[in-house]
């Protein structure tokens, strides 16, 4: 479980990283609408609640607070499933640059 969260915590912040790359080379638009009204407010703003959402699962992990329940076990590996496939197209996306 705490691997899922290190991993949850990285795709995280690529997904910050592959997004703001792709917005700004007009590749993708966000779909996520509170995502897209903090970048459209400002691109500090989004970076800084991205860091913020991995910084909070690690917290969990360094005060070992890790929930062990398995609704919790299964929503995280439903969660890195789903945020997997995302960075996966973020990747395709972005491959069009080159």
């Amino acid at each position: 479980m705490v691997l899922l969260f290190y991993y949850l915590s990285l795709l995280n912040l690529a997904d910050a990283i592959l997004t703001v790359a792709g917005l700004e080379n007009s590749l993708i638009t966000e779909v996520n609408p509170l995502m897209e009204s903090l970048y459209s407010l400002d691109q500090g703003v989004f970076i800084m609640v991205k860091i913020l959402l991995s910084v909070t699962l690690w917290l969990f992990i360094f005060y070992k607070r890790v929930p062990k329940s398995n609704l919790i076990k299964a929503l995280t590996l439903f969660a890195a499933v789903c945020y997997t496939s995302v960075i996966c197209l973020h990747g395709f996306w972005l491959i069009q640059l080159i």
